[in-house]
């Protein structure tokens, strides 16, 4: 059969932007998880097929496809000529805001660069998979990629990718509704080319201590510090991309509710429209359902039912210490 390599690969979730950090904070998700079989023959092309829950929802034209496409120009950038064969378990739910096209393009680039034996480092491997990626953007491809909370920093010399362990008592659940988000491109296409200072110094302080909180393991300080995000998530509401009726204002004063009642940080997940509710452990260690967590993940799914969103899916997990990884 002329097989060169083959293996099968999972990747994991994120959640990118977390609140003020816009295309330079990410966190790995165990949960939801994608998983990528991949073979090596001699040949060329990158074809693609894909299976499981949304394989209905996710493109299979090499030419739209995220891990195809990772594949193609990780190869190109080597000038190899190989005949590769994708195939895609689609478990994250697509244009969702949880990284489903990043975690394809990052399994992909890892698995071809593990099966080959390219030698590419993991900074590398993020530039490379971030090329599927609209604008090029890092976060999601660098939490798939490293695991953990990751910063990225991208600058005249290049992209430096910093994977942080997060605090050990931070909680996560997601909240998917059905609201229909056209892309992430077009989500990025309601952001301003330029900030006028006082968003900026309001942005600057908590990534920042965001930043410091992470290193530090202080849950308390991060979730104070993700809660708001004076700019994206703001434009972006006032643009009708997280749906019908969620406009800054309402964004705004629900947020401050659950963190003052409930002390729980509701920040938008990637360009939305799911919800990322990061809670502090220690607080929330009662009995499922009766938790502060709980109360406020019933209010948060009343306000978005109250705007005629319907629910998905909610999913409690954890940030992921992993990356991809190779299981077969």
């Amino acid at each position: 059969m002329n097989i060169v390599s083959e293996g099968v690969f999972v990747a994991p979730a994120s959640s990118a932007n977390v609140g003020p950090g816009y295309d330079v904070f990410a966190i790995a998700l165990e949960k939801p998880t994608l998983k990528l079989e991949v073979v090596v023959k001699e040949g060329e092309g990158v074809a693609v097929e894909v299976v499981g829950r949304y394989r209905n929802e996710v493109p299979e034209d090499p030419l739209l496809n995220s891990a195809a496409k990772a594949a193609s120009h990780l190869l190109k950038t080597r000038n190899i000529k190989k005949e590769v064969r994708l195939t895609v378990e689609a478990s994250i739910p697509p244009r969702k805001g949880l990284g489903a096209s990043g975690a394809e393009a990052a399994a992909a680039v890892f698995a071809l660069n593990r099966l080959l034996g390219l030698g590419f480092s993991a900074d590398e491997l993020v530039v490379a998979a971030a090329a599927a990626e609209p604008g090029g953007h890092l976060d999601n491809v660098s939490a798939s990629i490293f695991g953990g909370f990751v910063i990225c920093l991208r600058d005249e010399l290049g992209s430096k990718i910093i994977s942080v362990s997060p605090p050990p008592d931070l909680g996560l659940i997601v909240v998917v509704p059905d609201i229909v988000k056209e892309s992430t491109a077009s989500a990025r296409k309601a952001l301003p080319p330029m900030v006028d200072m006082s968003a900026h110094v309001q942005v600057a302080s908590r990534v920042g201590a965001a930043a410091a909180a992470v290193c530090k393991g202080d849950v308390r300080l991060l979730l104070r510090s993700v809660v708001i995000d004076p700019l994206v998530e703001c434009l972006r509401a006032d643009a009708g991309v997280y749906g019908k009726g969620v406009t800054r204002e309402s964004l705004l004063e629900e947020k401050r509710l659950l963190f003052r009642r409930f002390g729980v940080a509701e920040v938008i997940s990637g360009a939305g429209p799911s919800r990322l509710l990061l809670f502090d452990r220690r607080e929330n260690a009662g009995e499922f359902g009766r938790r502060k967590v709980d109360e406020a993940l019933a209010e948060v799914i009343h306000r978005l039912e109250k705007t005629g969103a319907k629910i998905l899916e909610t999913i409690e997990t954890n940030p992921s210490p992993h990356g991809v990884r190779q299981i077969g």
